[in-house]
């Protein structure tokens, strides 16, 4: 009993001492920078793509490279994180996506960039900044203590929707008043802090399997990774909530805008201001989540975060004008925050580190199959009923994954 109680107290104190982690300060910094001078890139491209060929499918094909390596690449990529040095490999992701950056840079200043180039230099450039985020979730229970991951993540989240908020006003100054040349120099910039920064952290012996990945076949390494993802049953329903969510998510998402311009008339100023209102919603979320864990059990913290969807969903399918709309995304952007920081907590503390990788590559290629089936369904059905009816149809949806929820033992989870 004293045990327990000492232990409860050493881990109070590790608590309080997140911000004297040099390790994770190192990461921390790195990666605010590099997600901030990032959102140029983002900007940029699309616009560069515009200038190339005024295509609306140029510019939807480049969209949909970002998934591309997440879906056909995760489980893959989750291997290879568990089989090679962590850091080493965040380090040469790094330097590979720098070179990219720096193709983009050199292409652009002798006016010889094409559309293909876009295309390809992009999958890798995506690719290789999925291996990078893998290796980071995977390193993180390996610098922080058991009882920080969850303050860890809500750090981490907290200054990502921030970056979120103003990254797109950033991008949008920079790329006014200079070229995209300069704009992508300052987005290479971000990655060279980051790389320096990564290069500092120190990262403790990191378990290995006793059967050692190295001499068993990439086939094993992969259903060890599947097998542990099942076998985690609170984890497994919170994949499976993820995927039932994305889907129901990405069917709003993909008419939201088109519902926002037709219907009410709204400006840019507006439209931006919506989306905005989900930033808010996060980073409210973030801000609370390690406190929540004193509210409730982690199994009803996830069910309550999907009350807030279905809130925010019912509010859009009312809207009677913009600032609706803004409620509604506020409303989603407290589930979709709040859900992930204990879903990312609960991974890391469910999982043994030697297979976080294959996991955590596993999850999120599953995770991330209903978004382009959701977007292709919504675009069908845009055709044929009232847009705000399929903000209905994600409110039933979000509602019926409560409904089964409950009755799954994450629900009963402490």
């Amino acid at each position: 009993m004293n045990s327990n109680i000492a232990q409860t107290q050493l881990e109070s104190e590790r608590e309080s001492s997140i911000w004297k982690n040099k390790q994770f300060l190192f990461l921390w910094t790195g990666s605010s920078i590099n997600s901030l001078t990032f959102h140029v890139f983002v900007l940029a491209i699309p616009i560069i793509i515009y200038e190339l060929t005024q295509s609306t499918l140029a510019m939807s094909a480049m969209r949909a490279i970002q998934f591309i390596p997440n879906v056909l690449l995760g489980i893959v990529i989750g291997v290879i994180v568990d089989r090679l040095n962590r850091k080493r490999l965040m380090l040469n992701a790094l330097t590979t996506q720098i070179v990219i950056i720096a193709s983009f840079v050199i292409l652009l200043f002798s006016n010889s960039l094409q559309l293909w180039h876009l295309y390809l230099l992009g999958f890798v450039l995506y690719s290789s900044s999925y291996a990078f985020g893998n290796a980071y979730h995977t390193i993180l229970p390996l610098i922080m203590p058991k009882g920080q991951l969850t303050t860890a993540n809500s750090a981490l989240s907290f200054v990502s929707t921030l970056i979120n908020l103003v990254g797109p006003a950033f991008a949008g100054f920079v790329l006014l008043y200079m070229s995209y040349t300069v704009g992508l120099t300052v987005t290479l910039a971000g990655m060279l802090v980051l790389l320096i920064l990564t290069s500092f952290v120190q990262i403790p012996h990191q378990e290995k399997d006793t059967r050692k990945l190295d001499r068993q076949g990439i086939w094993l390494d992969i259903k060890e990774g599947w097998q542990q993802l099942v076998a985690t049953k609170e984890l497994w329903i919170a994949t499976l909530m993820v995927l039932v969510s994305n889907f129901a998510s990405s069917l709003s998402g993909a008419v939201l805008i088109f519902y926002a311009l037709d219907s009410f008339k709204i400006n840019s100023g507006e439209l931006g201001f919506i989306f905005s209102a989900s930033a808010v919603g996060g980073f409210i979320a973030a801000f609370v989540a390690k406190k929540s864990r004193e509210w409730a059990s982690r199994g009803q913290l996830f069910i309550t975060a999907y009350y807030f969807a279905v809130a925010g969903q019912f509010i859009l399918f009312l809207s009677m004008n913009w600032y609706w709309l803004a409620i509604g995304m506020f409303l989603l952007g407290i589930q979709v925050t709040f859900f992930n920081i204990h879903y990312l907590t609960l991974r890391q503390e469910a999982t043994p580190n030697h297979l976080l990788g294959r996991v955590a590559g596993t999850s999120s290629m599953i995770m991330k199959l209903a978004a382009p089936f959701g977007y292709l369904v919504a675009g069908l059905l845009g055709e044929v009923i009232p847009v705000h009816y399929i903000f209905l149809g994600s409110t039933i949806i979000y509602l019926a994954v409560i409904l089964v929820a409950i009755r799954t033992p994450l629900y009963k989870m402490k």
